[in-house]
């Protein structure tokens, strides 16, 4: 943010002003949104590699618009390798972060949005806690029992405790710092004589965290027992102990520690469980207000308590995994935030929307959930710019290096670079600079590219050649690769029409055609045709998946033969039990297209006759059960016979109609070829004169009634004798 942005204090959120150095600062973010809650992630942004000095870092920015222009909120805001803590100072003008490796303790200005000072440590730093209102005084809680007092000059005195700390906090009545750790007792550090003061002795093995309230200055301590202590500090006598395993004992298995508690108010306390569990408790009573499942079975780290004017509290809950926002109240999911990499603290600026977290990764993350309060002063510009920038992807991959494997360094003839600068290590593999592999490329495959461009053109040749030509049906999708592959889903379908019974068709049909649709579908068309997508059925790769494949198809049509079996015996017996009800005598007749059906109901009136002892009513119910019975069995029955005497009859006429060989007559001038299609007349039946046909029907002993009368009806007939005529001589 530029000072000229910063000045403007007259400038309102709400009229929308956009300055155009802020945007150029802050070209984009992303955002997620969840449950109507928008949350703003402000450390998104391209990554630059870690192996570059201050210098090649300076110099990429120069050249590199979007490593120039990726979001700093706070300006180094970041660690070696790994953040583990962080505080923010009573007057909220500065933050504290401690990380590794090397330990580090750095101090951040809120009001300049840059590094104050940073400072090397001897350990990791577990805990910071600011003993004034601004930055000139804070205490470490380090690793290997150290404790370091550090003033605005370096640091003031170093000491150490009896056991492993975990956590501390100050008494601000009596300037007393309590800590506790991998022990039953409580040290107390006296800040103002300098000297330990007796020791509070716990009933528990060891202690993982502790508070002061603010208000009314009680001590709690949370055990590794799932119990929490408190403790009075003016008179060192424990006030009472709370069970918390009770109210969780039905959601867990065996033995949850304590390992966060934080005061909510003056009566109400927030602890968190190693199980996952966030309880809120009223101190006046045993038993929890909500209890909250984070769902992900990791230890509670950190909780705190946003309470918003407009609207009800939410608590904010964190695990390894994930920051979650639930309501206070009811326990309602508000929002999440789950960060890449996995979580060690995190704060929330106090009156705002702004969540900062110590991540395992060098980078702490910065999040803005305008839900949970408005920007911090320090960023007021915040707002206006998360309304007016849209989510932008970043790539996940450097663009300027390229990684490649052993086997492509040997390709390309620079395996002899590994182990120097210019090859990085990573996976399984190694980045490089792109250029310098592009420069090897085309040093050692000095004709890959015209090679590349003579199979394009080819392509393209193909595919006009393609266009000109019509082709088949058949040859729509010529298989030139993979055709192995291609015969086998063929007979696969194939085999599956067939075999499959015909209740099952329509599942089974699905089924091979999409199997049969692979080879038609244009969106596999490369799988047998591209020479890049061959399978080497030789592999060792192939050989494994063949044989589990074949292995689990086994087991697949057990089970389906199985199931079958199984459907087939039921309704043989359903159709049992309705056949003993009553008994069929179907008939079916042939004529033309009809079929009569038969039905007669011998044991149904001789039932009726056996059981006219009984009352009436019980005749009436046996009666309608069996008709109903029998009208079903017949309807099915009849159903059945209809369908097969249908399909014996289509099959006739089709075996009928099918020519079964083909025979080649020669047609002579005014012959038609009617003649070929009767097939009850012979050829030299039509080709006599109607005459001979006539005499022909005579002998066969049609006589004078296989005579057709010729005269029409109604009309007249004239019969006419001639005589012979005798010749004189």
């Amino acid at each position: 943010m530029h000072p000229g942005c910063a000045s403007k204090k007259e400038i309102e959120p709400a009229r929308r002003i956009r300055c155009k150095l802020c945007v150029q600062i802050f070209p984009g973010m992303q955002v997620s949104k969840a449950n109507d809650v928008k949350i703003y992630n402000l450390s998104a942004g391209k990554s630059v590699p870690d192996w570059l000095n201050d210098r090649q870092r300076r110099k990429l920015e120069q050249k590199n618009v979007e490593v120039r222009r990726r979001i700093q909120l706070i300006q180094d805001f970041e660690m070696p390798d790994v953040s583990t803590a962080l505080e923010v100072t009573p007057d909220g003008r500065y933050i504290f972060a401690t990380g590794t490796y090397k330990p580090y303790l750095k101090c951040f200005d809120l009001k300049n949005l840059s590094l104050k000072f940073e400072r090397g440590l001897d350990a990791e730093a577990i805990k910071t806690l600011t003993l004034s209102d601004d930055w000139t005084k804070v205490v470490i809680l380090e690793e290997e029992r150290f404790v370091e007092l550090h003033h605005q000059r370096g640091r003031y005195f170093r000491l150490r405790i009896p056991r492993p700390g975990r956590d501390m906090d100050l008494c601000r009545e009596s300037a007393d710092l309590y800590m506790v750790g991998s022990s039953n007792e409580i040290y107390r550090l006296n800040l103002e004589e300098g000297v330990f003061l007796s020791s509070l002795v716990t009933q528990a093995t060891s202690i993982n965290c502790c508070q002061f309230s603010p208000v009314h200055q009680l001590f709690v301590a949370g055990t590794s027992e799932g119990t929490v202590e408190a403790w009075d500090h003016r008179d060192r006598e424990r006030v009472s102990i709370l069970d918390v395993l009770p109210s969780i004992s039905h959601h867990i298995d065996g033995i949850a520690a304590v390992s966060a508690v934080k005061w909510f108010s003056s009566l109400q306390i927030g602890i968190g469980t190693t199980s996952g569990h966030t309880l809120i408790f009223d101190i006046r009573s045993n038993r929890p207000v909500i209890v909250k499942d984070q769902h992900n079975g990791l230890p509670i780290k950190r909780m705190e308590l946003v309470e918003r004017e407009n609207d009800s509290d939410v608590v904010m809950s964190m695990d390894d995994r994930a920051v979650k926002v639930w309501d206070r109240y009811m326990g309602k999911p508000f929002a999440a935030i789950e960060p890449q990499n996995g979580l060690n603290d995190f704060v929330r600026y106090p009156g705002s929307g702004l969540v900062l977290m110590a991540c395992e990764s060098s980078r702490m993350e910065q999040y803005y959930i305008p839900s949970l309060g408005p920007a911090p002063k320090w960023c007021a510009y915040l707002e206006t710019i998360t309304e007016e920038l849209e989510e932008t992807e970043q790539p996940a991959v450097y663009d300027d290096y390229k990684f490649v494997t052993t086997s492509e360094l040997d390709q390309i003839g620079l395996s002899h670079l590994v182990g120097t600068n210019v090859l990085r290590a990573y996976m399984h593999g190694y980045f490089m600079d792109i250029r310098l592999y592009n420069k090897a490329r085309t040093l050692t495959q000095p004709f890959a590219y015209d090679k590349y461009k003579d199979r394009k053109l080819m392509e393209e040749v193909e595919k006009e050649r393609d266009m000109t030509v019509v082709k088949k049906k058949n040859e729509k999708n010529e298989v030139k690769v993979n055709a192995d592959l291609a015969e086998r889903l063929k007979k696969d379908a194939e085999a599956t029409i067939k075999e499959r019974r015909k209740d099952k068709r329509n599942k089974e049909m699905k089924k091979a055609e999409a199997a049969t649709s692979i080879l038609s579908d244009d969106r596999f068309s490369k799988l047998f045709q591209m020479e890049d997508y061959e399978v080497d059925e030789e592999s060792e790769a192939f050989t494994r998946a063949k044989n589990s494949m074949s292995k689990k198809k086994i087991d697949k049509g057990k089970e389906l033969k199985s199931e079958s079996e199984e459907e087939d015996e039921e309704e043989e017996k359903e159709d049992i039990e309705q056949m003993d009800t009553s008994v069929w005598n179907v008939g079916i007749e042939e004529d033309g297209n009809r079929y009569h059906i038969e039905h007669e109901d011998d044991e149904s009136s001789s039932s009726s006759m056996e059981d006219k002892s009984e009352s009436e009513n019980e005749d009436e119910k046996e009666k309608e059960e069996k008709k109903l019975k029998a009208d079903a069995a017949r309807k099915r029955q009849q159903k059945r016979n209809l369908q097969r005497a249908f399909d014996d009859v289509e099959k006739e006429r089709r075996s009928g109609n099918k020519p079964t060989k083909f025979t080649l007559h020669q047609v002579d001038t005014g012959e038609t070829t009617t003649k070929y299609a009767d097939g009850d007349e012979s050829d030299d039946e039509m080709s006599a004169p109607l005459g001979s046909r006539k005499e022909m029907l005579m002998e066969e002993g049609m006589g004078d009634e296989g005579r057709e009368e010729e005269t029409p009806f109604g009309g007249k007939s004239l019969t006419f004798t001639l005589k012979k005529k005798v010749s004189r001589v």
